[in-house]
């Protein structure tokens, strides 16, 4: 049987920017329900940004070790993928548990509904047999899943997803990454570095092409153009990442 409970705000999902939409009323003295069928702070902090950037900074460590021989000495360095994923269950995914994000949230005076949230009409959402009336509004931020592309044979093949990556303890000899976008194109640099032979499919005609739009909107500011210029003597580094055009 349903029940009707009332809210100020209800937010479907709490990613980064739903944490905050739903954070910000509830310290202002609204009654305020989140709602998150998974963990509260989303992809960023468990599958995205937090660890990719600690995985990065292991990768440029390799990376850095590298050229100890041409420049200071002698060493030698054994990527260990395992101690990485290690790091990014302990201090930053807490093992993928979200007791930490969702005590903070719910500090803030907030309700946390766990669940997948339903629209049910004007200003109600559904969450199983819970409706909850939003006074003031409703506010989806369901935030985003990764997109598997048709590729022929793709279904019948195993595959992993960003999530699968950041958690990976062993790597392949050799994997394809379907997508130049930011999470994309980091998960390449790292693995490549790792001793994995990446090769990087992307649709567009240059990688990264959403910063494309950040491009456009400061080109011409005199900082800007300052900013492209390369110094003297600077030159390209070459990658082990090879680019690949599409399929048909």
């Amino acid at each position: 049987m349903s029940t009707n409970e009332q809210a100020d705000v209800v937010v479907v999902g709490l990613g980064p920017g739903g944490e905050y939409v739903a954070g910000t009323p509830a310290e202002a003295g609204l009654d305020v329900v989140g709602v998150e069928a998974e963990l509260v702070g989303g992809e960023c902090p468990y599958w995205a940004c937090v660890p990719g950037k600690m995985m990065i900074r292991a990768a440029n460590l390799l990376a850095e070790a590298g050229r100890v021989s041409a420049l200071a000495g002698v060493a030698a360095v054994t990527p260990d993928r395992a101690r990485g994923t290690g790091r990014i269950r302990d201090e930053a995914a807490d093992n993928w548990n979200d007791q930490v994000a969702a005590d903070r949230f719910e500090a803030k005076g907030a309700r946390l509904v766990r669940g997948t949230g339903r629209l049910a009409g004007p200003r109600r959402v559904m969450v199983g047999d819970r409706t909850f009336e939003a006074r003031r509004g409703v506010v989806p931020a369901t935030g985003t899943r990764p997109r598997i592309p048709s590729a022929p044979g793709l279904a019948g093949t195993p595959y992993w997803t960003n999530r699968d990556a950041m958690a990976a303890k062993e790597l392949p000899a050799s994997m394809v990454v379907l997508g130049g976008g930011a999470i994309g194109v980091e998960l390449a640099q790292v693995f490549a570095r790792f001793t994995c032979a990446v090769t990087v499919i992307e649709g567009q005609d240059r990688l990264l092409s959403a910063e494309r739009l950040l491009e456009i909107a400061v080109r011409g500011h005199p900082r800007a153009a300052r900013s492209r210029r390369r110094l003297p003597g600077a030159a390209r580094s070459r990658s082990p990442i090879r680019r690949s055009e599409p399929w048909d």
